[in-house]
């Protein structure tokens, strides 16, 4: 973007015509914990989106927009919520028996 003499003409062409590899955008390290979502919110959203593709992961998805209710959530810092980490929580674990 930083390249364009026409910034909107670049980011029509980034939403409307360029592929989104959609996996390697929500490739987030291990260490991320929550990703938020500006936009309009709703099923439309790219929230719900995100959330699927993070599922098991122990990421949660915050949505911030307009129809979001999770934006006290955001601005909570005393009660952040997390997710189940599904390899942690269901992986197989050595048991002892007597």
């Amino acid at each position: 973007m930083r390249q364009s003499t026409n910034l909107t003409a670049s980011l029509s062409d980034q939403i409307f015509v360029k592929h989104i590899h959609w996996a390697k955008a929500c490739n987030f390290p291990s260490t991320a914990t929550h990703a938020v979502d500006f936009g309009p919110g709703g099923t439309s959203g790219i929230g719900p989106l995100t959330g699927r593709a993070l599922e098991g992961r122990g990421v949660r998805v915050v949505v911030i927009g307009a129809k979001g209710k999770a934006g006290s959530e955001f601005y909570d810092a005393v009660n952040v919520k997390r997710e189940p980490v599904w390899s942690k929580e269901w992986s197989p674990r050595l048991v002892k028996t007597l």
